[in-house]
């Protein structure tokens, strides 16, 4: 799923930042204006965004799930991203979602519970928090974050050790100290996001 940026930014301006529900609702025009294109050539296609669903998953601790993507050597997801810190599970939308009601929220199911074995009967509530645009790296240029918190009950992540490395819930003083260590590479839209998580602690 690819979406021109003609039509993501006709009505504001274009910015490295976390954009709030209260600014625009890129939900809605993503779901107006998507098209599916080729993943190879529209990775390098600066006239594009793809929509990435990106889950914030909390539990009733309101601690945060933070995991390390894999590295290098593995052939999983956005080699990019691989070795960096992350709280976000999520992914591309495909081809397969073009018919469902809200094809951003079918394809955030679909990846938790592939990527974390997260069920839907673990989730007690789920629902947009911000939407990332960071056109500092290559990575950022070509995609825009639809970040959803999904706060859970009795919920343990299991991970494919070739999808992730490790992850564990973390409370939120953890994540600020891991994001302005020296020890973690941090993923840049993790750096964005994480200041927007302390309003939904409570």
């Amino acid at each position: 799923m690819a979406v021109k940026n003609d039509f993501l930014f006709e009505n504001i301006e274009r910015k490295t930042k976390v954009y709030t529900n209260e600014e625009v609702n890129f939900e809605q025009i993503i779901l107006d204006n998507f098209e599916f294109k080729v993943r190879g050539p529209v990775e390098t296609n600066f006239d594009y965004k793809q929509p990435i669903t990106y889950a914030i998953v909390m539990n009733e601790k309101n601690e945060i799930f933070v995991y390390i993507r894999w590295d290098k050597n593995s052939a999983a997801g956005e080699s990019r991203l691989h070795e960096k810190l992350s709280i976000g599970v999520g992914g591309h939308l495909e081809r397969e979602d073009e018919y469902v009601e809200n094809p951003l929220r079918d394809c955030l199911a679909r990846e938790l519970e592939e990527e974390i074995w997260l069920k839907k009967e673990s989730i007690i509530q789920s629902f947009p928090i911000g939407y990332i645009n960071d056109d500092r790296n290559e990575v950022g240029e070509v995609h825009l974050g639809i970040a959803y918190l999904v706060k859970v009950q009795g919920f343990s992540p299991k991970m494919e050790d070739w999808e992730l490395a490790h992850g564990e819930f973390k409370s939120y003083p953890e994540l600020q100290e891991m994001i302005l260590g020296w020890e973690y590479n941090v993923e840049t839209w993790t750096e964005l996001l994480t200041p927007e998580i302390e309003k939904y602690i409570y």
